[in-house]
C-alpha cells in the first residue's frame, strides 16, 4: 500500500493492469469495505438514516472516491444524484446505496458502474482469527 500525507491510501501500481482500489469506514457497530479490481471508489457510513445523514454519507463517499477527501468539502454542497449517478468536477460518478447496516446510511461512489455488491456480515471471533 501507498500513500503519502494528506493524500488517499492506494495499492501499490501494477504494470500489468489498472490499480484496484478500496475504501473504508466505520460506524457504530459497523464496519465496511468497497473495492472496485480497477477503477476509483468512496464508501461513507454513518449512524443515522434522515435527509441529512444520506447526503452527508453520498458527500465523503464522492470525495473518498476522488481522492480529495474532505478539503474539498465546500466544492460539494449543491451536488445531487439523478439515475444512479452523480456529476462532479466535469466527471460522471456512479452512485450506490447498499442496505443491511441496520440503524445507519451507507453510500459508495464508484468511477466505474458497479454490477453488484456482494455483503457478509462477520462476527469479531470470525474477523480475528489467525
Amino acid at each position: 500500500m501507498l500513500f503519502a500525507q494528506g493524500e488517499k491510501p492506494r495499492l501499490a501500481p501494477d504494470i500489468e493492469r489498472a490499480t484496484a482500489d478500496f475504501s473504508i469506514s466505520h460506524a457504530g457497530p459497523w464496519v465496511a469495505c468497497a473495492a472496485l479490481a480497477r477503477g476509483r471508489i468512496g464508501l461513507d457510513l454513518e449512524m443515522g438514516t434522515d435527509e441529512r445523514i444520506t447526503g452527508w454519507v453520498l458527500r465523503e463517499a464522492a470525495l473518498k472516491a476522488s481522492g480529495e477527501g474532505l478539503r474539498a468539502l465546500h466544492e460539494m454542497q449543491d451536488v445531487s444524484v439523478h439515475g444512479g449517478r452523480l456529476s462532479w468536477r466535469g466527471e460522471l460518478w456512479h452512485v450506490r446505496r447498499p442496505a443491511g447496516f441496520a440503524g445507519a446510511s451507507a453510500c459508495i461512489v464508484s468511477s466505474d458502474e458497479i454490477a453488484a455488491v456482494e455483503s457478509n456480515a462477520l462476527g469479531l471471533a470470525e474477523l480475528f482469527v489467525s
